[in-house]
């Protein structure tokens, strides 16, 4: 392919979107409307029964920070009161997405009181974060409709249909960062659609917010700058300016989310699962070896440029691993083997897709293939573009895959590829529209492949029928509308409780008292008292778990008979007695039964 054909085929690929783009603002407020419709109905969907199907001990938590950010007003300050594992839990979960909240709740207060207001902000917002879903979603669809596709209504309600479990993040109420990652993800996909500096700085700024809020998407956000990098080694049209726009957005955002988001102590820290000073050094230093790179060289041919990008990202790695050695073992390192193995192994976002054949959930696996149907329909698509070097494009479809397998391996990520791989129905459905025998073949070849990988699985991986063990007792939400009051009669103390019951607690807990952990990973040393008091059938090992507690806490619910009363959490829960142990509060079936621990008498 010549440098004279790639500019003419650009050329024609911009004049083909500038055409587009002007039919006028009515066609895209029609299309935005048609978004907005159908995402909005969607959401609808998920109210009716009362339970959202997103909702859960994040948004609990993250309510706990909201209002004792809004008590104690100190912004840096990330410290959640009431957790004494012993010692502190310090939230890794970023101000940026308490932010809107804050302000709402503010706005409000003075005409609807600090109770009300905080629940108006945190079943608003999610509208605000919708349209701009909605927004960012349809422009960036716009600019890649090139040619003989034009985005129609119609392709709007098709993609925004086969998205529900992008769009239920948007749900009032629900106030975890997932639904403004889902923005900001859109935000940078968006920038490199652009494909221009002004695109690139949008780029720099969305990724340095992304890994503000979490690092769940931190893997696909560094192969998309590295795809951004190889477009400007390949010298691909446009590249140098997207490289130096992105790169000098970094290098501002980084400083800039630090100072307002973290603070200065927290910048210099070295926190594995949180924007601190490792991911900084990181960033600073990717964007300062391109900026480098993209202004100085300029007429290299490409094995040049690889070798020095390649140059400064192996000496960029070693600085951070001779910096940072302790992030080498990853997020979680710091977790108990013990925790790990009855906690966070057992979560079921940390597992494979084939879970939910385990658990009979073949609607998620339904929607999965058919975001791999559209996916590996649209590879003739991807071929073509590849060969009228559309970086902007395959940057796109490689984000699609990376998400879409990142979800078959961890069903953590299964919110995000939807909105991604949905961006290509109206490339898709033109094509067939339009007979392309390419696009049909792959069409078809896509749909029968995927339902027999689908149902063959189902004979490969067959349904288990869900029956708890005692581990997962302590885990489990029965108890969520717990009553505190019988605290008030007593000595302020520590109080330690399964995870889940702890959480509950935690709004409601008395001036002075305290629970040992709560169901998050920097409450590991917390949750391995728990199941060493609980669970263990060795006194000595329960002692020592006890020791540093005043009160035990548990709820009171049946078990499946399968489960033995042979530990102390069994007993309990069940309604029996436990030596050393004084009954100072007992509710009924689903309640809390509160008991004084007397160390010299505990077994």
């Amino acid at each position: 392919m010549t440098g004279q054909t790639v500019l003419r085929d650009g050329r024609e690929m911009a004049g083909e979107a500038n055409q587009y783009a002007s039919t006028g603002g009515g066609a895209f407020r029609r299309l935005l409307l048609a978004a907005v419709v159908s995402g909005v109905f969607i959401v609808l969907l998920d109210l009716p029964d009362g339970r959202f199907y997103y909702r859960d001990i994040d948004d609990v938590l993250r309510l706990v920070q909201i209002r004792q950010l809004l008590d104690h007003g100190r912004w840096f300050d990330l410290t959640l009161s009431g957790i004494d594992m012993p010692g502190a839990y310090v939230s890794p979960w970023s101000r940026l997405v308490d932010l809107p909240y804050l302000a709402l709740t503010l706005t409000f207060e003075p005409l609807l009181g600090r109770s009300s207001a905080l629940w108006w902000s945190t079943h608003v917002w999610q509208s605000v974060l919708l349209l701009a879903f909605c927004c960012l979603w349809l422009a960036t669809a716009l600019r890649f409709c090139a040619g003989r596709c034009r985005v129609e209504v119609v392709h709007v309600v098709a993609a925004f249909a086969m998205m529900p479990l992008a769009l239920w993040e948007f749900a009032p109420g629900r106030v975890d960062h997932h639904n403004m990652q889902i923005v900001i993800l859109m935000l940078f996909l968006f920038g490199v659609s652009c494909w221009s500096l002004k695109g690139g700085m949008v780029v720099g700024l969305a990724a340095v917010l992304s890994f503000s809020i979490g690092l769940e998407l931190a893997p696909v956000l560094v192969v998309l700058l590295l795809c951004i990098s190889m477009a400007w080694v390949l010298n691909l049209p446009g590249s140098r300016a997207m490289l130096v726009g992105q790169a000098v957005s970094v290098l501002i955002a980084v400083p800039a989310c630090g100072l307002l988001l973290t603070g200065p102590q927290r910048m210099l820290s070295t926190e594995c699962d949180a924007f601190s000073a490792p991911y900084m050094v990181g960033l600073l230093g990717f964007a300062a070896a391109t900026l480098a790179a993209g202004t100085v060289i300029v007429t290299a041919r490409p094995l040049v440029r690889f070798l020095v990008l390649a140059g400064c990202g192996m000496l960029l790695l070693l600085g951070l691993a001779v910096l940072f050695p302790s992030c080498l073992a990853g997020p979680y390192g710091f977790i108990d083997p013990v925790v790990r193995t009855l906690w966070l192994e057992r979560i079921q976002q940390e597992m494979s897709f084939l879970d939910f054949y385990e658990k009979g959930e073949y609607i998620k696996v339904v929607w999965l293939g058919l975001a791999a149907v559209v996916l590996l329909a649209a590879m003739p698509l991807a071929l073509r573009r590849i060969w009228r070097a559309d970086a902007a494009f395959i940057i796109i479809c490689v984000a699609a895959s990376l998400v879409l397998l990142l979800t078959l391996l961890q069903t953590r990520y299964i919110r995000f590829p939807f909105a991604i791989v949905m961006l290509l129905v109206p490339l898709v459905w033109s094509e067939v529209r339009l007979k392309a025998p390419a696009m049909r073949k792959a069409l078809f070849s896509a749909v029968a492949g995927t339902v027999l990988f689908g149902v063959a699985l189902i004979g490969v991986v067959p349904h288990k029928p869900f029956r708890p063990d005692i581990v997962d007792y302590t885990a489990l939400d029965l108890c969520t509308d717990i009553d505190t009051s019988p605290l008030q009669h007593l000595a302020p103390g520590r109080i330690i409780a399964p995870t889940s019951l702890g959480l509950f607690m935690l709004g409601g807990l008395p001036q002075g008292f305290t629970i040992n952990a709560i169901s998050f990973h920097r409450a590991a040393s917390g949750m391995r008292r728990v199941y060493d008091l609980l669970l263990s059938k060795d006194v000595a090992t329960r002692r020592d778990a006890a020791s540093p507690f005043d009160y035990l806490a548990v709820c009171h619910f049946p078990m499946v008979d399968e489960i033995a009363s042979d530990t102390l959490f069994a007993v309990l829960a069940r309604g029996g007695s436990w030596p050393g142990l004084e009954l100072v509060a007992d509710g009924p079936l689903g309640g809390l039964r509160l008991f004084r621990i007397d160390h010299s008498a505990f077994q």
